[in-house]
Order: structure tokens, then sequence, then C-alpha cells
């Protein structure tokens, strides 16, 4: 079973914390400097740790399978073409949305002076 790189960074805030609080315990005796001392060895160790794993990526695992360049622009070239059909067809859909709306305001307009001259024809009956 292998540590995958997100399991080692997690293990290096873990212990980096510890470590940290542990330390400053021993050091200091003000509580707010028990937490700024926790605070920069976690972030320390955080980052001494990220700079170990990307060096060691890099350097040792040279493995063809982890960059896949080409599939993967192969792959984002599908995903604009679908994304592109779907806004086209969104677009259209708004469109003929717009229309229908346009439509339905045209007749509730010309309904309007209708219902007027039907509530003026009632008052004087």
């Amino acid at each position: 079973m292998t540590l995958r790189m997100d399991n080692f960074l997690s293990f290096a805030v873990v212990s980096g914390f510890f470590i940290g609080l542990l330390l400053s315990f021993i050091k200091f005796d003000e509580p707010e400097m028990i937490i700024a001392g926790t605070l920069v060895s976690t972030i320390g160790f955080y980052l001494i740790f990220l700079l170990s794993a990307s060096l060691c990526v890099k350097f040792f695992n040279q493995d063809p399978k982890i960059t896949q360049k080409p599939s993967y622009n192969r792959l984002l070239e599908e995903y604009i073409e679908e994304f592109d059909k779907r806004e086209k067809i969104t677009n259209k859909i708004r469109s003929f949305l717009r229309t229908m709306e346009k439509t339905l305001k045209e007749e509730d307009i010309d309904d309007a002076p209708k219902s007027k001259q039907k509530n003026t024809y009632a008052k004087n009956f």
C-alpha cells in the first residue's frame, strides 16, 4: 500500500501541529505565544513536507501514466464542443421563450381595453 501525496501532507500537518504544540508548551508560558508557536510550526512542517513531496514526485516519479497530456487535450476538446452545442440549444430555448413572452404581453395589452369596455357597459346598466 502506497502513501498518496494528500495523505502524506495531512500527516505532515497533524504531526507539525502536535510537535509544535508540545514545543510551545515547553518553551512559552503565555497562551498567545503557545498558539502562535503552534501555528508557525504547523505551517513550517506543511511547507517542508510539501517541498519534499513535490521534489519526490518530480524526480522519482517519471511514470508516463501521470502526465497524459494528449489524451487530456482530446478530452477537453470534446467537452468544449459539447458545451458549445448545449449553449446553442439554450440560446434557442431562450429566444423562443422571449418571443412567447412578447406575444403574451401583446395579447394582454390587446385584451386590456376590451375588459375596460365591458366594465363600463356593466356600470351603465
